[in-house]
């Protein structure tokens, strides 16, 4: 069985998008191409304005991915765990169809007894599956006091993922790019943290939030890069016969 992999687009935005089009739109099309796409929305202690927290929601709808409101300050947990969400939900998803097919039931269906043997196998899957994460990181001007710290989170989760026994790559879209472009590449898919240190540490703050863009842009970096099937899971069966 080939190694199951998940394309993952997280955007972190402290601010609604106001040019370049609409990310809504965007996140369907990144799924239309297998990827997921996830959203974290950085608050303040006191949000007025519900507007970029709608837009959270709405992209990661969407994008078939989790979203997440957060402080600055615990952007490295959000990340890890929603990372980590959305690796369980997409093995969760094949194994319920692949269980449906085998046995005409769900996971949640099965009796307690028996459900813990498939617990089991998706948590040992979920340490194995080779992760492809796209970070596209807010660098409008209202992120200029927060970006050292995002800049650490991103860090952060690549030392979570180290761990892993699983491939883990992460690519990094700052949003806008310098001067007048909409987007910039920080770095491709890399498992190497000291190169990805060097890189973000160039990432400046300025003018609005092109985050429609940025989602464009990483549908256009994994497809550059993956297979011709760019599957987010290959479809051969992911349960084993001794399992079922």
């Amino acid at each position: 069985m080939e190694q199951m992999k998940v394309n993952q687009i997280i955007v972190v935005t402290d601010g609604r998008s106001n040019v370049g089009g609409n990310p809504i739109i965007a996140a369907k099309e990144a799924v239309g191409n297998n990827i997921i796409v996830s959203a974290i929305g950085i608050v303040e202690k006191l949000e007025e304005d519900e507007g970029p927290i709608e837009e959270v929601q709405n992209i990661a709808a969407s994008g078939g991915g989790e979203w997440e409101l957060t402080y600055i300050e615990n952007l490295s947990t959000t990340l890890h765990m929603l990372t980590q969400r959305t690796v369980n939900k997409t093995i969760n998803t094949v194994v319920n169809k692949q269980l449906k097919e085998l046995i005409g039931a769900e996971l949640d269906e099965i009796r307690p007894k028996r459900r813990n043997k498939f617990v089991e196998y998706i948590e040992n899957v979920s340490d194995e599956i080779h992760i492809k994460c796209c970070i596209l990181l807010d660098c409008s001007g209202s992120m200029k006091s927060k970006i050292s710290k995002a800049r650490e989170s991103i860090i952060d989760l690549m030392n979570s993922l180290k761990g892993r026994k699983g491939k883990s790559e992460v690519a990094v879209i700052a949003f806008p790019g310098p001067k007048t472009e909409m987007t910039n590449i920080v770095n491709d898919f890399t498992d190497d943290i000291e190169y990805i240190k060097d890189e973000i540490c160039n990432i400046r703050t300025n003018g609005t939030t092109p985050t429609a863009p940025a989602i464009y842009k990483a549908i256009e970096l994994f497809s550059g890069r993956a297979s011709k099937s760019n599957d987010i899971i290959e479809e051969e069966p992911l349960l084993e016969d001794s399992i079922v």
